[in-house]
C-alpha cells in the first residue's frame, strides 16, 4: 500500500523596505489562529526592525498571513 502524506505550514507575508516581497514560513503551525492574532504577531516583527539587511528594512510591511497545505500522494515506491 502507498502513503499519503499531508503537511502544513504558516505563511507570514510582508514587503522589505525596497517593496520586495519577503516570506517567513512556520512548520506545523497552531491552525486555529485568527486574523487578529496573526496581524498583531506581524506588527511585532515589523516595529521591532531588528532584521535589517545592509540597511533595508526585510520585514517592513505586513501583507498578509495564509496556511499552506502540501498533499503528496506516493503512486510507484521500490522495495526494500
Amino acid at each position: 500500500m502507498l502513503d499519503t502524506s499531508t503537511s502544513s505550514t504558516l505563511e507570514l507575508l510582508f514587503n522589505d523596505g525596497l517593496g520586495a516581497p519577503r516570506k517567513i514560513t512556520v512548520k506545523d503551525p497552531i491552525e486555529s489562529l485568527s486574523a487578529e492574532v496573526a496581524q498583531a504577531a506581524m506588527d511585532k516583527i515589523v516595529e521591532t526592525d531588528i532584521f535589517i539587511d545592509e540597511g533595508i528594512d526585510v520585514y517592513a510591511v505586513a501583507e498578509g498571513a495564509r496556511y499552506v497545505t502540501r498533499s503528496v500522494q506516493d503512486i510507484y515506491k521500490a522495495e526494500v
